[in-house]
């Protein structure tokens, strides 16, 4: 008889770092995906996931909806026996999900626990993670980093002379928004350093645009740069992970171009007052948060130079070219930006336990 391990995720970073690496390390179980809502679909994430190891069925975040709201079942024949593992979106989703298949529910968290009574354990990337939950200590396993997980198999960072790569996100809104700004950064490094060879990332989720004059490559090509210039996002967990030298920008002159999550979302929907609203949160949000990018967060201090509000772009430009110069700063980087996302080996100790859950 088949025993099922369901997982519950929603975003495209999500499935790109967290779904993959555990869904690979799932053998001889059968493995079912459910996509719950999220307004930072892409549209591409089926196709995406085809790509997974070892997903046998899909739920999509339709078939979810009409699954918990109209008790609509999705045509999997579930076994008796299984579990859940939240991987991403609300917590609240996973929980639903397993007391419709009367399945225990397991979940990886970094920022927060919540349901905790609903959950059998919960597993956390590292000691200060687990430091962050002490009501959960009892349910609460370290078992590594699953972002690290997902570049295990890209080559280390292996730069070659003036390659700077740029990332504009894997979200349309990103990409628009970004992709100019980036054109004109590249102009102003042009002036300084006319040998830069420019690399732009296109994500599997959403095609980067062409930039005349930057070659566009997937993820797994990255390594190959002196310096990246990208956006707050996971990305910024993997390229440390791969230990990639950065720098992050965070254009914040057009907020209307952000989505927010939540009630605050469909308040900052409301004609002309929404718009000045969402202006007055991201403001706020911006001022009251010391770090947005993951490896910053991580160690608790700036590893990569975070530029955010109106971007200027000689003044990236400007740092870009010092941090190609200074190749001691950029080895040092490196280190620590591997040293802050920690270990690898999540996936495979959570497979371990959940196999274990289903003897």
């Amino acid at each position: 008889m088949n025993k099922d391990i369901v997982i519950v995720a929603n975003s495209p970073g999500e499935l790109s770092a967290l779904v993959k690496p555990v869904a690979e390390k799932l053998t001889g179980q059968r493995v079912i995906l459910v996509l719950t809502p999220c307004q930072y679909t892409s549209g591409k994430e089926l196709e995406y996931v085809k790509t997974i190891k070892n997903i046998s069925h899909i739920v999509t975040a339709h078939q979810y909806k009409n699954w918990i709201l109209r008790n609509l079942r999705p045509e999997i024949n579930f076994s008796p026996k299984g579990v859940v593992l939240f991987l991403g979106g609300d917590l609240a989703h996973a929980v639903l999900v397993a007391k419709k298949l009367k399945y225990p529910a397991y979940a990886y968290v970094q920022d927060y626990i919540g349901w905790y009574g609903f959950y059998h354990n919960f597993f956390v990337p590292d000691q200060q993670c687990f430091n962050k939950f002490p009501r959960a200590k009892a349910k609460t396993k370290i078992v590594g980093n699953l972002m690290v997980d997902s570049v295990a198999d890209i080559p280390k960072w292996n730069p070659q002379k003036n390659v700077v790569t740029f990332l504009p996100g894997s979200r349309g809104w990103q990409i628009n928004h970004t992709t100019p700004i980036y054109e004109n950064i590249m102009a102003e490094i042009k002036k300084q350093l006319p040998e830069a060879v420019f690399q732009v990332v296109s994500s599997p989720f959403e095609k980067a645009i062409e930039v005349r004059g930057a070659k566009t490559i997937a993820f797994e090509q990255v390594y190959n740069s002196e310096i990246v210039i990208t956006i707050p996002g996971t990305n910024t967990a993997r390229l440390a992970a791969l230990g990639m030298p950065m720098i992050v920008i965070f254009p914040l002159d057009n907020p209307d171009v952000i989505p927010l999550e939540g009630l605050v979302h469909f308040i900052t929907k409301i004609p002309y007052l929404g718009s000045k609203i969402k202006k007055i949160l991201v403001e706020t949000v911006n001022k009251k948060t010391k770090f947005f990018s993951l490896p910053n967060i991580k160690a608790n201090k700036e590893i990569v130079q975070e530029i955010r509000g109106t971007i200027n772009p000689k003044q990236v430009a400007n740092e870009a070219i010092k941090l190609i110069k200074d190749i001691e700063k950029r080895r040092q980087m490196s280190k620590e930006l591997v040293n802050a996302m920690g270990n690898i080996g999540g996936a495979n100790k959570i497979a371990v336990e959940l196999n274990e859950a289903l003897l």
